[in-house]
């Protein structure tokens, strides 16, 4: 047992609070919108602390520190590149300013509302087979996180011919019951209330720990020192010598830098914070906040990583290393050896007390990112699926009764639950975690960018071309899964029927691995050309097949169709004016605007020079320069992750006293449950009606 009595009363201290608090969210919840979306009433510091714990996960936390464990520092270097998209796109609101004036529930109802009622349901069934998916190792990956990291015994009994271990079950059916007991005491109000708690908490210890790591367990030069021990093209320090690190290359954020945009807003894994803001600017405002989430996140999960890696590798550490790799040993599955590698290395290096509080983190990780995802496919299958079904077979526009819809979203949130339980529990993982991310997520977001971005602003889009781009997309996706996990099977059939273009394309791609037993491609390079393909087909065929444009300002709420006080513009800003601050913007909203453009342009620009130095001008950079910078980058990143912390938290608080407000004296529509009539909302046809008690 890794953790003492000090250890577990943070845990359970923590889990007490957070569930008190849960249970003051049931007397909001009394409409399909409260429970979807709090019905639009959450402010732009709830937004961003609670969207970026919620984004972070348990399961994220593992793979982040299975990436760096493999790239360290070279990882953080090349994922900068990512830096300026993700900023420009919160400060111009790229997609979710739109998306929010569509006053749609779920991502399918714009669909239904720019599109068709049958391409709704498409997407709808495709992003809930994606995401479930995506999500059914979300569980495992936690729970063994939690008995490795604890160090809780394996207790293993045979199933119908099959061995489980009950230690690893019981533990997964614990953590899912009270991140399904939260989403059903209060949708998407009790969702956003926890997770802003958990975030709080969360970015608090993630201050401690980044300089503990710093300034008391490690001296810098045994990670210097740790570090000469990779292979030469894998460098942990030096980005000029990592193009051989395994998966996590160049490449790889390349595509993520493409996906990013693209994609931005089509996974629909917490699609209740898309539709929950307070209006379009706190939205967008919302985003721009939760752009500083990787300063505060990042340090600690790398010092982690290479901490590990540090333990694991130097000769003062060599004891310890022995401990951990015991440990190790008795884990059979490659793919888990590599998952648990840096926890259990975690568990050996952080001292009585912060042993605890990281297990909280990770505990508030796991609860905030179930809770969310349970939520937004259990609500996906119901709003986008079934009442559409329901809504065509019938011949009936009425809305259901706000009890009967609430239960019947509380029933398919459940049997997400069951269905992730068992994929996790007799699933076997073969990729690594962002790889097997990236791989089911290609199901819908291979074509879904494409959909919504052409969709929101571009008004020659059009059903017959999202139709082409989708199909296209799925047809990839299956292929690209099917290469994946039987390439044994693939590689003969190409190299016996396609002599030529086989032998062509081992001449013409050597560094692939054309073994026998591997995919020589990536699951994020076969994401990258499912989104080329298909960004081909959606335009293409929606230019032939055009009659006449889309009434963009209708659906976007604008000019004589605007609500909410103006909340639309009546003409939207283009180009480098869409960068600017307007009248909506308070004195914190430019101060915050302000940091995030100086934040980006600093690093961004450290980036892009650095890059030119060793990638255009062949400058030989030295290792103790390279360890220099990353000493620096580590310190501003811990001063400038206090100071952020200080800041969200106070501005959370705020907003959440704000929501409690909002919600006790808000009128309520129970026509504003997610039905779609003549590609409007229902609840844009007439007046507002009070739900039943």
């Amino acid at each position: 047992m890794n953790l003492g009595w000090v250890d577990w009363s943070i845990l359970v201290v923590m889990l007490g609070g957070i569930t008190a608090v849960a249970y003051t969210t049931k007397k909001h919840t009394r409409s399909v919108a409260d429970f979807l979306a709090a019905n639009r009433c959450a402010g732009k510091y709830l937004l961003a602390v609670a969207d970026g714990i919620s984004g972070l996960g348990a399961i994220t936390v593992v793979a982040l520190f299975e990436m760096y464990y493999k790239s360290g520092f070279s990882g953080v270097w090349w994922s900068t590149m990512l830096l300026p998209f993700g900023v420009i796109i919160a400060l111009i609101g790229w997609i979710q300013y739109r998306y929010r004036q569509t006053r749609v529930l779920t991502m399918a109802q714009f669909m239904e509302i720019r599109y068709s009622r049958r391409f709704r349901v498409f997407a709808g069934i495709m992003a809930w087979v994606s995401g479930i998916l995506n999500f059914g190792i979300f569980p495992a990956v936690g729970a063994r996180f939690f008995q490795y990291y604890c160090g809780l015994p394996q207790w293993l009994v045979a199933i119908a011919g099959r061995e489980i271990d009950l230690t690893f079950a019981i533990i997964m059916l614990m953590l899912l019951t009270v991140s399904l007991a939260f989403t059903f005491m209060g949708g998407q109000i009790a969702v956003i209330v926890t997770d802003f708690l958990q975030g709080a908490f969360c970015n608090i210890a993630f201050c401690v720990i980044g300089a503990y790591l710093l300034f008391v367990y490690f001296d810098w030069s045994q990670l210097l020192e740790a570090f000469s021990t990779a292979p030469a093209d894998a460098s942990l320090l030096n980005p000029a010598h990592s193009g051989e690190t395994d998966n996590f290359n160049s490449t790889y954020f390349l595509v993520g830098v493409f996906g990013a945009f693209l994609n931005f807003m089509a996974w629909q894994g917490s699609q209740g914070y898309f539709a929950s803001a307070e209006s379009p600017h706190a939205a967008r405002m919302g985003r721009v906040i939760g752009s500083f989430r990787p300063i505060i996140q990042t340090l600690p999960i790398v010092l982690l990583a290479v901490g590990a890696y540090t333990v694991m590798n130097h000769q003062d550490f060599s004891t310890q290393a022995a401990e951990i790799q015991g440990v190790l040993d008795t884990i059979d599955n490659p793919k888990i050896q590599d998952q648990q590698t840096v926890p259990i290395a975690v568990a050996h290096i952080l001292p009585v007390g912060l042993v605890g509080i990281f297990a909280a983190v990770m505990l508030a990780a796991f609860i905030s990112t179930h809770d969310t995802y349970l939520h937004s496919w259990g609500s996906i299958f119901i709003q986008d699926v079934i009442l559409p079904i329901r809504q065509t077979i019938l011949r009936d526009n009425r809305p259901m009764s706000p009890k009967a819809h609430l239960w019947l979203l509380r029933i398919s949130i459940l049997a997400v639950a069951i269905f992730i339980f068992f994929f996790s529990l007799l699933f076997k993982q073969q990729q690594d975690i962002l790889m097997f991310f990236a791989l089911t997520g290609t199901f819908f977001l291979g074509w879904a960018g494409w959909t919504i971005c052409g969709g929101l602003y571009w008004k020659y889009g059009n059903t017959a071309g999202a139709w082409v781009a989708a199909v296209v997309g799925l047809i990839l996706s299956i292929g690209g899964w099917y290469l994946t996990y039987f390439w044994e099977n693939c590689h003969p059939f190409f190299a016996a029927r396609f002599p030529a273009i086989w032998q062509w394309a081992i001449t013409e791609f050597p560094k692939h691995e054309w073994t026998t037993d591997k995919c020589p491609f990536s699951a994020q390079i076969l994401y990258f050309w499912s989104m080329v393909i298909t960004g081909i087909a959606y335009v293409g065929v929606s230019l032939l097949a055009s009659r006449k444009p889309f009434d963009m300002d209708k659906m976007l709420h604008r000019g004589e169709y605007a609500v909410e006080g103006g909340a639309g513009d009546a003409v939207p800003k283009r180009g480098l004016a869409a960068l600017r601050w307007d009248k909506k913007f308070t004195w914190d909203d430019k101060i915050m605007y302000v940091f995030s453009l100086l934040y980006t342009l600093v690093f961004f620009g450290v980036f892009l020079a650095g890059t030119v130095m060793f990638q255009v001008l062949k400058w030989d950079i030295s290792d103790t320069t390279w360890g220099k910078l990353w000493w620096g980058y580590c310190v501003v990143m811990l001063a400038a992750s206090v100071g952020i912390t200080v800041w969200l938290t106070i501005g959370g608080v705020v907003d959440f006293k704000k929501l409690y407000r909002t919600l006790s004296s808000i009128k309520r529509d129970i026509d504003d449950d997610g039905t779609v009539v003549g590609h409007q909302s229902l609840a844009d046809l007439h007046a507002p009606s009070e739900p039943e008690q």
